[in-house]
């Protein structure tokens, strides 16, 4: 009876540890080399691209005097630090540099409050949807 336990303890054990081998590919894994060169070339070709960006959100929230001069202070705060960091991402790219990572070195805050946030790329010029809706999948 013992001999009969100790193996079905041993089989089950040798199953669950099959069972519970994490397969899945790591966080991480979209970011390459290849990704960080990318943004870095991306970020210093279109990084000017945050002019229009801050005069669109100050110009909807607080009014055109006040984007006027936000599009000159925000504006070039912000086109300046992805000018810096494409340069660095740009020269950096064969090495794992942050944090023995490929990821961007800057605060993704943009899921919160996209103002204070950098996206991983420059943002986009004009007008740009993400909603997943369509009228097909409305049920009235």
């Amino acid at each position: 009876m013992k001999k009969l336990f100790l193996i079905l303890a041993i089989t089950s054990l040798g199953l669950s540890s099959t069972v519970f081998g994490d397969i899945q590919s790591p966080p991480g894994h979209h970011n390459t080399w290849s990704r960080k060169l990318s943004r870095g070339v991306g970020n210093l070709m279109f990084g000017w691209l945050e002019y229009p960006s801050a005069w669109r959100k100050t110009n909807k929230s607080e009014g055109a005097i006040a984007a006027a001069s936000d599009f000159l202070v925000e504006g070039t705060k912000r086109t300046l630090i992805r000018a810096g960091f494409g340069f660095y991402e740009t020269i950096t790219f064969p090495v794992p540099s942050w944090k023995r990572t490929y990821r961007a070195p800057y605060h993704h805050k943009e899921a919160l409050d996209n103002w204070w946030g950098y996206t991983e790329f420059a943002p986009e010029f004009g007008f740009r949807s993400e909603m997943p809706y369509s009228s097909s999948s409305q049920g009235w």
